[in-house]
């Protein structure tokens, strides 16, 4: 496993799967599926892994469980390193 991701890293991570365009095809399962030493990521991340079948689904996302990924990236963003 490489060199683990910063907050900042993570919420754009996040953003740009919401935005379809992910930095490679499995960089979102890569995340959900990756445990994170840091706690606010991992916090993230866990709720990320619970919304994925919501937001990673061929046909609709689940609006709400999209919105609610959209704000865990936002805050993440704002939290201090």
């Amino acid at each position: 496993m490489g060199k683990q991701k910063t907050r900042s890293e993570v919420a754009d991570l996040i953003v740009r799967f919401i935005e379809n365009r992910s930095s490679y095809p499995q960089e979102w399962n890569d995340f959900v599926e990756c445990r994170h030493s840091d706690p606010a990521v991992e916090h993230v991340r866990k709720r990320c892994h619970d919304l994925d079948p919501l937001v990673n689904c061929p046909g609709p996302q689940n609006k709400d469980a999209l919105e609610e990924t959209r704000t865990l990236a936002e805050r993440l963003k704002r939290s201090p390193q």
